[in-house]
């Protein structure tokens, strides 16, 4: 079981390599490997304690699948219910892996053996973005490599994804990444760390994505040692927030080889704007069960895509329901955790601003570490023995 969650985790950066051969156009190998650790962690849940593992999060995690299923029963078109068959499944999935990081790792030794999986794949993950790097620079184009997206293409300069489908979702990545690194509990080898920690920044920066303010906000915030540096560093993070959502209204233009020169212009069409309002309309026309998982809530002229804001995509998604529960899953991790946890939720705020230009809720290392949030709550009063 253990070795299959390690398995997991150790894949996940790797989306698209090797090619997963069946079930889904977006599943991959951490998939095959966590549903053989799932079932072996719930035969051994049963044979120890029964049910007594259940916490409170864990009924905001099944009314968030429970929202996505009535969503999938009543919304989706009836041409695309395979599809959001598969989706509800994968929801399904991304449930069960916080459920599973949150025991596993309480155990003694656990959050050691996460941290050194999770860093020696981010290691291997930059060195691929290298080779990325240099055969684009010989002139050979390859898939380690994004698109350009806001950027003016260049021979200069490239925006690295290593196996991702994107390069922003490789800078969302490497936010979880550097939290689990950094986590109270990783207890890695300081040559290890430094030099994880060195992959991190390397990959997230090259991204030149969208993900990068949620990365260094997360670093500031987890280097922040006194209360007058958490509030600074908290109203940093804020003003990022609002700047994040103000770029959703304009077309950025930005080179990285001549910084100075970005420029964001509200007159020009905004991808994110069109998406995120037409999104919102779904969301007025059908509140409770949203157009359904499979599909996508939002519009940019002819293409429909999903919204670029993670609780607006939610919502218009799956409905209200499944954005309240998610909502109801953060606030009971949060007002259950405990000072040592610093890290992860530094993370998650890192991510958190990643997720307002963005769809992020999908995203499998977003769950693993709501699991480690999880495994951080205070333990629950023990019942006293019977005579």
């Amino acid at each position: 079981m253990w070795l299959c969650y390690l398995a997991t985790l150790a894949l996940l950066p790797w989306a698209r390599f090797p090619p997963f051969p069946w079930l889904h156009q977006n599943a991959q190998w951490s998939d095959a490997t966590f549903l053989v650790a799932a079932g072996l962690w719930l035969v051994d849940r049963c044979r120890s304690d029964g049910w007594g593992w259940l916490r409170p999060f864990h009924a905001a995690l099944l009314a968030y699948f429970c929202a996505a299923l009535v969503s999938l029963l009543f919304a989706t078109p009836a041409e695309l219910k395979t599809v959001g068959a598969a989706k509800v499944l994968g929801i399904g999935e991304l449930c069960a892996l916080t459920a599973v990081t949150a025991d596993l790792a309480r155990r003694p030794g656990a959050v050691r053996g996460i941290a050194r999986t999770v860093a020696a794949s981010t290691i291997l993950t930059a060195l691929a973005c290298a080779v990325g790097l240099l055969l684009y620079y010989t002139g050979i184009h390859n898939r380690l490599i994004g698109a350009f997206g806001d950027l003016p293409s260049s021979p200069y300069y490239a925006r690295v994804q290593g196996a991702f489908d994107q390069p922003r979702m490789l800078g969302g990545y490497c936010i979880f990444a550097a939290a689990v690194i950094a986590h109270g509990e990783a207890e890695l080898p300081t040559a290890l760390r430094r030099f994880a920690r060195a992959s991190v920044w390397t990959a997230e920066l090259l991204t030149f994505s969208r993900a990068v303010p949620g990365f260094l906000a997360a670093e500031w915030l987890r280097s922040a040692r006194t209360v007058r540096a958490r509030r600074i560093a908290g109203s940093a993070a804020v003003l990022v927030g609002c700047l994040l959502l103000l770029s959703n209204y304009g077309a950025i233009r930005f080179n990285p080889v001549r910084p100075a020169e970005a420029t964001l212009d509200f007159a020009a069409g905004s991808m994110h704007r069109d998406t995120i309002e037409t999104a919102a309309q779904a969301i007025v026309s059908r509140p409770f069960t949203g157009t359904g998982p499979g599909t996508n809530p939002g519009w940019h002229g002819d293409f429909n895509m999903e919204a670029h804001l993670t609780p607006v995509n939610i919502a218009g998604t799956l409905g209200l329901p499944a954005l309240l529960a998610f909502a109801a899953l953060l606030w009971l991790l949060w007002s259950g955790r405990r000072p040592g946890d610093a890290a992860v939720w530094c993370g998650l705020a890192g991510l958190a601003l990643d997720g307002l230009t963005g769809a992020i809720e999908d995203h499998r290392h977003m769950w693993v570490l709501l699991g480690l949030a999880a495994a951080g709550l205070a333990a629950p009063p023990r019942r006293p023995a019977e005579d």
